[in-house]
């Protein structure tokens, strides 16, 4: 399991398992609308059902994958509506963690951003998109954390986590991947200088980059996943 290859293997098979499939998830193999199939799982990664069952139960509570009775486990798909209010949502949120986490943004979380940047740096160079992410998650939450308000950020947690796969399959489209990491370097400095007013605008070109790829994605048709020849 990629878990293993990184050198920090999960605790439990559930973690494993959950780990493994968010990565799928993310790294494209299951696309929004794609049915997953516990047994066929289980069978790959060579646990038995139950810790394949409790992981599929985590994804569904981060929005990753639903569940309907006679139809099982799906990827989740996001109407367009939905996509732009989670959207609309990081803006309200994001742009509160900035102005009140700006002006006591520390060393520390300078720091943090700048090795999380550092990290997605080298994923981009290894073409590894899901370790990327992480990366980029990781560089954003390290500012969004300064605000020091832990419900705005669990809140904000919640919307990142249900428009990952999007994001993620914005990402493998881009033309032009790299320099992805490159354009992260503005927020730095002007993390570094404190500077609100440019924080908030670098993060709305951010966003805004996406907005109209999630339109197209939203309509995207769905395909069936699940078995370890599956894209």
């Amino acid at each position: 399991m990629a878990a293993a290859k990184s050198g920090k293997r999960p605790k439990t098979a559930q973690e494993a398992v959950f780990a493994e499939i968010r990565r799928a998830i993310l790294a494209g193999r299951f696309s929004p609308g794609a049915q997953i199939l516990p047994d066929q799982l289980a069978a790959e990664y060579g646990v038995s059902r139950v810790p394949v069952r409790d992981a599929l139960r985590l994804l569904e509570s981060e929005g990753l994958v639903s569940y309907a009775a006679y139809h099982g486990y799906q990827v989740t798909q996001l109407t367009e509506e939905e996509l732009l209010e989670l959207q609309r949502l990081r803006e309200i949120l994001e742009d509160e963690a900035v102005r009140a986490g700006a002006p006591k943004i520390t060393d520390q979380v300078v720091a943090e951003m700048s090795d999380a940047l550092a990290e997605m740096n080298r994923h981009e160079r290894a073409d590894d998109l899901a370790s990327w992410g992480q990366a980029h998650r990781r560089f954003h939450f390290s500012l969004y954390g300064a605000a020091e308000m832990p419900s705005l950020t669990r809140i904000l947690r919640q919307a990142w986590d249900a428009s990952d796969l999007y994001r993620s399959r914005y990402l493998r489209t881009r033309p032009g991947r790299r320099g992805m990491s490159a354009g992260h370097d503005p927020i730095l400095a002007a993390a570094r200088a404190r500077d609100t007013d440019t924080l908030l605008s670098l993060l709305a070109q951010h966003r805004g980059t996406i907005v109209d790829w999630l339109r197209q994605a939203a309509s995207d048709g769905p395909r069936v996943a699940g078995t370890a020849g599956g894209d």
